[in-house]
């Protein structure tokens, strides 16, 4: 019994010390982008490069009551892409309880952050005409948000399990926007992000013949994805395409 129990504590610190081993900790950590709420900060992941770096700025979910920052450390996108000389940044921003309850309120002042990082581009060695936005749930509508009723020059998106608040950004997608990358993994069953959001989304794209690749899960409605294919890496594929394709106009 004693040997079994060491066994197991044994495989314990093992897959903890993995998941340690998995995260990134932040070149800079907590930069304040704004003075306005107490979780107006983000973390950079800053790529070595003698060249000014793209950026890919993450916005966590969580129901705009949730969610952290934080979590994007162990990010796949984040652990292999960094090294390849593409800087990382994710967002926190107030919780819509911090707003009064105002949607609208919160999602711009998300946009406050991509400001600052324009600004101090030169400060952190970004290629403020090679940024593009993701986020999961919650986070998805706000890279939707950034991208589509707000200029920002934001190359491409790629919007994670698209929620119900989607009918509310579909008059905002202008033919003018960055290309959107969505997915979503969930099935007929999950109500909060059903896969006919990210159909909405790409169908009103369609309409303005503004690019949108869409995948979800088999039996969803959504094109599967490609066997032995990451979402995370397609993504980050549709990044690269349209960094290239700002920088030659």
């Amino acid at each position: 019994m004693k040997k079994r129990i060491i066994y197991i504590f044994s495989i314990l610190c093992l897959l903890i010390l993995n998941c340690l081993a998995q995260t990134k900790e932040p070149s800079n950590a907590d930069v304040r982008y704004s003075q306005e709420y107490e979780r107006s900060k983000l973390d950079l992941w800053l790529a070595e490069s003698k060249k000014p770096t793209p950026l890919v700025i993450n916005f966590h979910g969580g129901g705009f009551k949730n969610g952290d920052k934080r979590s994007f450390q162990g990010n796949s996108m984040l652990r292999n892409h960094l090294p390849k000389g593409i800087s990382f940044a994710s967002v926190n921003y107030p919780y819509i309880g911090q707003v009064e309850g105002d949607h609208r309120k919160l999602l711009e002042h998300c946009a406050e952050s991509i400001k600052f990082i324009k600004k101090n581009a030169k400060k952190y060695n970004i290629d403020e005409n090679r940024i593009s936005v993701m986020g999961n749930s919650a986070g998805a509508l706000i890279t939707c948000f950034i991208g589509h009723a707000q200029k920002l020059g934001i190359c491409s998106i790629y919007p994670i399990q698209q929620p119900k608040g989607t009918p509310f950004l579909l008059p905002l997608v202008r033919v003018d926007g960055p290309p959107i990358f969505v997915y979503n993994r969930s099935g007929l069953n999950d109500q909060i992000h059903h896969p006919r959001f990210a159909v909405m989304l790409q169908k009103k794209c369609a309409e303005l013949g503004l690019e949108c690749i869409a995948y979800g899960v088999e039996g969803s409605g959504l094109r599967p994805l490609p066997k032995e294919k990451n979402a995370n890496d397609l993504a980050m594929k549709f990044f690269k395409k349209s960094w290239k394709s700002k920088k030659n106009e």
